[in-house]
């Protein structure tokens, strides 16, 4: 009993193994498979029946050309590929790329798709970026069988390469170029200057986006180049790259020094921080201007009688000293103006001269253009503050010195001179034409102030005349122009009261520099100290200082 129930269960296990073994022979099929449109089993890794009886419908990648198998691409070409279902309808289409390791960075941009009514679908292919064979599969829940198209990636002998420029100065970049030389030979030692020349490939690019240069050539050693403008560069030698993503390099950039032979500047300076000492030598020369006036008189009236015979044809001036004596002109003025009469001309003259030194307090005091020149760089002056440079006694260009630093720091010195006995008389002018306006300058504004028409009434009346003569046959009128001429004159004196004496003014200004295209600079803001010396007296001084150009 117990061997026939041992020989029961043994023909119930052969009976199930033989069970099993014929499902799973039974579930095979056999797969055919030709190049660009083969068929393999559904029961592929890859294939998809979703557990539904696969229907009557075939598979098959639509050629581009009757004679081509394997579809042939550059790297990172895209291409779409069309699969058509017999017969037509609407299937799901599933996509798959096979070939293992070959595949690499190939991409499908779909991995599933339906077929239109006319049983056509579409996958775009997008090559790996090296040279590969593989195959894109299409399957169907709807299809006893795949379909694959080989595709065959060739060698392009070119490639992307991305550039990273690598900057840490100061300089503002909006915008990077990057180059490529491929030239047989050529290194970086060879591309002299900051930055280099271009190479033959380029690419530009806003500050902060992706700087990529496409058709590269392989196998080539490379030197590759950044700039910003013409004001930042590097240069980098790459050994040859291979076809692919993921080649780039990182180029150190640097500041080109600052291009001082082609820097043109409107500079600007004046004494803006307290300088008393300063203040003081100035103000000697104003008063040393407003004495002047007097001539060798000892009072206003005085002065003015004495210039107004001067002002008076040589032939009748015995006629004019007779005329003030007989007449006592000194007291009649003196009595007109009052107690103002004294000094009638000083009074005027000291308020503008103050007023006019002003001006020099001014971050604009002092104006010009600072530019290099043939015989070295050079000052120009166009403007002491509201007067023009030859009037206040500056000549018309000084010599200069200038250098620049690694962080583009400008340091620049010079030596302004001038007559500082016209340098005040001429700021005097402004303040002088803003209390007469209709005046046409500061001896026209001084006439007025002394008021010559009264000078003129006085003579005559003082003179008792029948004949309205103030001497000889000088009337009022003739008085007047006498009286214009006279403070004329005075004017004149103040303005040459230096007598040959130059004040110097030496500057040593520093500031920060922004630059333009060919590295020039564009603007300068800093400071400046500076030392007076008028005679043997000498005044320290110091403010600010700018400068600025048209130029990009």
């Amino acid at each position: 009993m117990q061997n026939r129930r041992l020989e029961f269960a043994l023909a119930t296990l052969l009976l199930a193994y033989c069970a099993v073994f014929s499902a799973a022979c039974g579930a095979s099929a056999v797969a055919t498979s030709s190049e660009g449109g083969a068929s393999a089993s559904a029961g592929e890794a890859g294939a998809d029946n979703g557990g539904s009886e696969p229907q009557a419908i075939m598979l098959e990648f639509v050629k581009d050309s009757p004679l081509m198998s394997s579809l042939v691409l550059t790297p990172k070409k895209s291409h779409v590929l069309t699969v058509q279902t017999t017969p037509p309808g609407v299937f799901p289409i599933r996509f798959a790329l096979v070939g293992g390791e070959a595949v690499a960075d190939a991409v499908l941009d779909t991995d599933e798709a339906m077929t239109d009514a006319a049983g056509v679908a579409h996958v775009t292919l997008i090559a790996p970026s090296k040279p590969a064979s593989f195959s894109v599969r299409a399957s169907s829940t709807s299809a006893a069988q795949v379909a694959q198209q080989s595709v065959t990636v060739e060698a392009s002998g070119i490639t992307t390469l991305r550039v990273r420029p690598s900057y840490s100065g100061n300089r503002r970049v909006t915008e990077w170029t990057a180059t490529v030389s491929a030239r047989r030979g050529v290194t970086c030692n060879d591309l002299a200057g900051n930055p280099p020349p271009d190479g033959e490939l380029t690419k530009k690019a806003q500050f902060g986006t992706s700087l990529e240069i496409t058709e590269v050539p392989v196998r080539v050693p490379l030197a590759v180049t950044v700039r910003a403008g013409h004001y930042i560069g590097g240069c980098l030698d790459v050994p040859a790259l291979s076809e692919g993503d993921g080649n780039q390099v990182l180029v150190y950039a640097s500041d080109r020094p600052l291009n001082l032979e082609a820097t043109e500047l409107t500079l600007s300076l004046g004494a803006t921080e307290p300088h008393p000492a300063f203040d003081k030598l100035l103000q000697a020369s104003a008063s040393l201007a407003e004495t002047a006036l007097l001539g060798g008189a000892k009072n206003d009236i005085a002065a003015l009688l004495d210039g107004m015979r001067e002002a008076t044809p040589a032939v009748n001036r015995d006629a004019f000293s007779a005329a003030r004596s007989e007449n006592d002109w000194d007291n009649a003025l003196e009595g007109a103006y009052g107690k103002s009469g004294g000094r009638r001309l000083r009074d005027p003259a000291q308020r503008w001269l103050n007023a006019g030194l002003l001006a020099l307090n001014s971050p604009n005091a002092l104006v010009g253009r600072v530019s290099s020149q043939a015989n070295g760089p050079s000052f120009t002056l166009s403007a002491v503050g509201p007067a023009a440079p030859s009037a206040a006694g500056f000549p018309g260009a000084f010599d200069v010195t200038w250098s620049a630093d690694s962080h583009d720091t400008l340091l620049l010195g010079m030596d302004l001179t001038w007559t500082p006995s016209r340098l005040v008389t001429a700021l005097a002018v402004a303040p002088a034409l803003l209390e007469f306006p209709q005046a046409t300058s500061a001896e026209t504004a001084l006439a007025s102030s002394v008021d010559c028409a009264q000078v003129g009434r006085v003579l005559v009346a003082s003179a008792d005349s029948p004949d309205a003569t103030t001497f000889a046959s000088c009337d009022e009128s003739c008085a007047v122009s006498l009286c214009n001429n006279a403070v004329a004159a005075a004017w004149s004196r103040a303005q040459l009261s230096s007598n040959g004496e130059i004040a110097t003014l030496s500057v040593t200004a520093t500031g920060t520099a922004q630059v333009g295209d060919e590295a020039q600079a564009t603007k300068l803001d800093g400071s400046w100290v500076g030392e007076l010396r008028t005679g043997e007296t000498k005044a320290p001084v110091s403010g600010a200082l700018s400068a600025s150009s048209s130029a990009p």
